[in-house]
């Protein structure tokens, strides 16, 4: 992914690994299912999974 968060673009050395389809969902640790955001976009993503009774 080069450093780069797959939300916004930003390149930075802290990324999070996210599941796209989140666990609770039904989502795998399938590397398909993975994508590496920043902080920020992965904290905005679990709070709006977490608002829709998506959350972990």
């Amino acid at each position: 992914d080069g450093w780069t968060c797959c939300k916004c673009q930003r390149v930075t050395m802290n990324l999070e690994c996210d599941h796209i389809v989140n666990k609770a969902q039904g989502g795998t640790d399938d590397m398909d299912n993975l994508q590496s955001l920043c902080k920020p976009c992965h904290d905005k993503k679990t709070l709006q999974e977490s608002k829709q009774g998506q959350g972990r």
